[in-house]
């Protein structure tokens, strides 16, 4: 009786190991599938490249092209993305900042064409 019930034992150890290992195995499976990984060249940037790019274009505002109100705020701006980082600005400043460079700069690499806000008539 005591062997009839020592592999009884055994085989639902077995079948508990065998089990549990294979669920392992497949949760691992599961989340190397839904993992996301970049891709070179793709479209998508973190905003702290974002930040990059924006802090770089922004610096390259020529500040005697200006009004003399307009290139005040910007030096205080700059000031401010110096002293504290970009993300301190807020929406309407970064629309502002946005707006003096492209006054007169070159288009912005992968930079999406504006569009027109109202529609033509067709």
């Amino acid at each position: 009786m005591f062997s009839w019930l020592s592999a009884v034992g055994l085989a639902f150890l077995i079948g508990f190991v065998s089990i549990r290992a294979w669920w392992r195995e497949r949760k691992r499976r599961i989340v190397a599938e839904s993992r996301v990984i970049e891709r070179p060249n793709s479209f998508y940037a973190s905003k702290a490249v974002h930040n990059q790019e924006d802090e770089e274009w922004w610096r390259g505002i020529e500040l005697d092209r200006l009004h003399e109100l307009n290139r005040e705020y910007v030096e205080r701006l700059l000031r401010q993305i110096d002293g504290d980082g970009v993300g301190t600005l807020t929406k309407d400043e970064r629309a502002f900042m946005e707006r003096m460079a492209k006054l007169d700069a070159p288009p912005r690499r992968g930079a999406r064409p504006p569009t027109d806000p109202l529609p033509s008539p067709a």
